[in-house]
């Protein structure tokens, strides 16, 4: 006998309150253990976005440790390389941004009245000494112990993390498996469908934004060289970084090359930079994305900027970078417990399971 209209929804209505509950608990548990907690969950990241080479390297016979071991070399060769490339870009050019920022500044107080704000200040550098002052008053810049501490925990979670990603590479299946066994008999299979459904939309997000933010850093990067603002390289390289984070990073990304053109070129060439940065977001959200990504993580904009901004509200830049992906991960096990085929990523139209859909760490090639 089919249930009254009103009992099913009161029934959804109490599940929805009790899973919120449940996540509220657990982030709050999460939260007390954070320096395990975090890394186990961020690498998953570079699991999933490794998983066609390491199912390549699998499909070679090499031994699993031997698979991980090379991943694990690979991601830090490719890591510290860029490191050096854009650390070595940006020192070699410290002291031209320094002399950038100094103009820039210097031009905004020509046409801004600062002196008429609130507070009395008598100009941009009296600003920034009284922001200093505060800073200092707030005793902020004492807690360089703090500080330390931080930096000593960050260097532990990035252990944790390299470690844990090796074994997710060697040994991901029997540890799915092993959390598989935690669930009833009944729901194993339906709970490791999602498991590989989530595992491959997270793989895709992170591939198709790369490949996006690259777009984005070479066309943006072209554009800058051709409107002659100084600093195009190191520019380019913060789009790339910057257009990890949607909304946010392109907004980051986009103030500082106008700033830096309006310090160098005038306010015409400022403008074209932002125009041409407006562009390029606009392609991006309207070409890019839809082609690159398609429907497997395919978020209305709205959607992705109260994700965005929930994240950095909660994580701070770790959140922003995570929530896009975390939100399509819960849109698509919303679409598995709807009993809506699972999209692909090859067309916005197909339907069918996803072809990368192997679960976390390959968990169906073996482990």
């Amino acid at each position: 006998m089919t249930a009254p209209p009103a009992v099913v929804w009161g029934r959804r209505v109490w599940l929805t309150i009790g899973v919120v509950i449940l996540l509220v608990a657990a982030c709050y548990a999460a939260g007390q253990v954070s320096l395990v907690v975090v890394p186990v969950a961020l690498a998953l990241f570079p699991a999933a976005l490794l998983a066609p080479l390491t199912a390549r390297l699998r499909a070679t016979r090499l031994p699993d440790s031997a698979v991980a071991l090379l991943i694990l070399l690979l991601l830090l060769a490719v890591l510290g390389g860029a490191g050096v490339f854009i650390g070595r870009a940006l020192a070699e050019q410290a002291p031209q941004i320094a002399d950038h920022v100094s103009r820039g500044l210097s031009r905004i107080e020509d046409r801004v009245d600062v002196a008429g704000l609130p507070g009395g200040a008598g100009g941009i550098e009296d600003l920034a000494r009284k922001a200093g002052s505060a800073v200092a008053g707030g005793g902020l810049l004492s807690r360089g112990l703090g500080a330390a501490e931080e930096a000593g925990a960050v260097a532990a979670g990035a252990l944790i993390l390299l470690v844990v990603l090796f074994f997710y590479v060697k040994d991901g299946r029997r540890l799915w498996v092993a959390v598989l066994d935690l669930v009833p008999a009944r729901h194993q299979a339906r709970v490791d469908q999602l498991g590989a459904q989530s595992f491959a939309t997270i793989g895709f997000y992170l591939r198709g934004r790369l490949l996006v933010a690259a777009i984005d850093a070479v066309t943006i990067g072209v554009g800058l060289w051709i409107l002659q603002v100084p600093l195009a390289l190191p520019l380019s390289m913060l789009v790339l970084l910057g257009a990890l984070l949607p909304f946010l990073g392109a907004l980051l990304a986009g103030s500082v090359a106008a700033v830096v053109a309006l310090a160098d070129r005038g306010f015409a060439v400022a403008i074209a930079v932002v125009v041409l940065v407006v562009l390029v977001q606009e392609v991006e959200a309207h070409i890019l994305t839809p082609v690159i990504q398609g429907r497997v993580v395919s978020l209305h904009p709205l959607l992705v900027l109260l994700s965005v901004t929930a994240g950095t509200v909660l994580l701070g830049i770790l959140g922003a970078f995570l929530a896009v992906p975390v939100a399509a991960v819960l849109a698509r096990l919303v679409d598995n417990l709807r009993g809506r085929p699972a999209p692909t990523r090859r067309s916005r139209r197909r339907r069918g399971p996803p072809a990368a859909a192997t679960g976390p760490a390959e968990a169906r090639s073996g482990g």
